[in-house]
């Protein structure tokens, strides 16, 4: 970004506080946490599955997990990057209000966003689909 365009930034977040911030996997490609698209929007690896698809059968189930235990090691090891750094302190300032996230990774919680809703929710909780139980992922990996 230009230096102007830095400083018009600067001011409309300060002349706009409370602001809603949306992010999704850019914010966390910094901290090594991979992207699902590209910068077109295409696909590039498999699409997550969904929930309707992970609900069909135990099939779904079992390659969604077969596949997520061996993906966890990066998401668990990714910290948050100097952009969730900035969104913090832009909160602690009070410029921006709800941050809204598509991101399941946890780094804007574990970097001290306060007012957060993680849209796709976050890979840090397991619940069981029969009794609702709540697991920590990492005791459950």
């Amino acid at each position: 970004m230009s230096a102007t365009a830095i400083t018009e930034l600067q001011s409309f977040v300060q002349r706009h506080a409370g602001l809603l911030v949306i992010t999704g996997a850019g914010c966390s490609t910094d901290s090594g946490i991979p992207a699902y698209r590209d910068t077109d929007g295409a696909w590039m690896r498999p699409p997550p599955m969904t929930f309707q698809k992970f609900m069909s059968g135990e099939p779904a189930r079992q390659r969604y997990w077969a596949r997520s235990m061996v993906g966890w090691s990066l998401f668990s090891g990714g910290r948050p990057n100097a952009a969730h750094q900035a969104l913090v302190s832009l909160e602690a300032k009070g410029y921006t209000g709800l941050l809204v996230t598509q991101n399941v990774d946890g780094l804007h919680r574990q970097a001290g966003q306060s007012r957060l809703l993680e849209l796709h929710g976050s890979l840090a909780t397991v619940i069981c689909m029969q009794c609702h139980c709540r697991l920590d992922r990492a005791d459950f990996q």
